[in-house]
């Protein structure tokens, strides 16, 4: 009794009769005849007229032209995958309809065994094979669901071939690294979750993914892996996962390639005080704009109480004024409210003028400062020596 579910199937006299609730009979489910609809009976007292689904091949019909349906997996109400067998022009003609999104065309409809159904609207791709005598046999599936880049249905003819299935799509949509040995632990901690969800299949498994643990740079599925890798003993317990990246600051001048560039750049220098004492600093980035240079030779890394690694807002360098040299000195450097800044600057054959500000200086490599903000070749360091 356990194995029905609301809204299933069962197979009584070659008809199938759907599982509801019923305020007669409570406490239990009731199977209702497709024939009567007033004719409601408890589940319990007519199980074992309930045949097995192999007595009985589900058919879809559509315009005269009629198909066994081999295996079918629905989302919802939606209709995402189907395997059918058939005379080869009724196949084509009822994948054909499907395949365009829809359940109609003109006055006639797609019937199916297991009732009424919607189909994605695009998407939809079909793959056929000929056999002996016309008889063909078709996949349709929903693409973006199944096969390609972002999809989250898993299927398999078994449960082994679903964390075959579930392997294979672990090691696509997601870039960090994971006990591959494990893949199996993982999966049924997104189950204990809900992050998987059984769908509603016929003669096939299938489960859907919820893939709002792939959002904010994976930290969903990053912390069930983690806790896999501790309840497995392979990282001590206090480990704790990475926190995400923090996002770049948005520049009204800069691309957001540019952007990144700087912050890669700040990810590899020294952190904030690393160099207390060292009196000529490796210049690790040069930031040239409006009449100022900004010479930066830490980067804070941020605290564990941040919400994102490597914010680098508060970074160390030497400002370099070019309006008042005598003003120039070292401090600590904001570099997103740098990047944030523009200055509208007249241009010949612009509206307005042009938005400039803080970039990187490419070209700005092995280069040192001294303590008075001079700047030194990494050969005049080597002299010095």
């Amino acid at each position: 009794m356990s194995q029905y579910k609301l809204s299933d199937k069962v197979l009584i006299d070659g008809k199938w009769w759907k599982v509801v609730e019923n305020w007669k009979h409570k406490d239990t489910f009731c199977v209702e005849n497709p024939s009567r609809s007033y004719d409601v009976r408890p589940l319990s007292e007519i199980e074992h007229l309930i045949e097995a689904h192999e007595k009985y091949v589900p058919k879809i019909r559509y315009n005269g032209a009629v198909a066994d349906m081999e295996s079918y997996i629905k989302d919802g109400g939606t209709l995402v995958y189907l395997e059918c067998v058939g005379q080869e022009y009724m196949v084509k003609s009822i994948t054909s309809v499907l395949m365009q999104g829809r359940v109609r065309m003109n006055d006639h409809a797609v019937d199916a065994s297991f009732g009424f159904f919607d189909i994605n609207k695009a998407g939809n791709k079909r793959k056929m094979v000929s056999l002996d005598d016309g008889v063909a046999h078709a996949i349709l599936y929903h693409s973006p669901s199944i096969s390609d880049v972002g999809f989250n249905i898993l299927i398999g003819r078994s449960k082994e071939e679903l964390l075959l299935s579930f392997a294979s799509w672990l090691e696509k949509s997601q870039p960090l690294p994971y006990p591959k040995h494990l893949t199996h632990k993982i999966y049924e901690k997104l189950q204990d979750r809900s992050k998987i969800i059984a769908l509603q299949t016929f003669n096939i498994e299938a489960v859907k993914i919820d893939l709002t643990i792939l959002e904010d740079e994976y930290n969903d599925i990053q912390e069930m892996i983690l806790e896999v890798c501790k309840e497995n003993s392979l990282i001590s317990p206090d480990a704790v996962p990475l926190k995400p990246k923090a996002p770049l600051p948005k520049s009204p001048y800069l691309t957001e390639a540019q952007v990144k560039r700087i912050f890669d750049t700040l990810d590899k220098m020294p952190k904030t005080y690393e160099l207390d004492g060292v009196d000529i600093k490796p210049v690790g980035l040069k930031l040239f704009g409006p009449n100022f240079n900004l010479y930066v030779v830490e980067a804070d890394k941020g605290s564990y109480e941040d919400e994102f690694e490597s914010m680098h807002t508060q970074c160390f360098g030497y400002v370099e004024n070019l309006s008042a040299p005598e003003c120039s000195e070292w401090g600590y450097i904001n570099i997103p409210y740098y990047l944030e800044i523009g200055v509208n600057v007249p241009a010949i054959g612009t509206k307005g003028g042009i938005v400039v500000g803080f970039e990187q200086d490419l070209y700005f490599e092995d280069r040192y400062i001294t303590q008075s903000g001079k700047i030194l070749t990494k050969e005049e360091m080597e002299r010095l020596k």
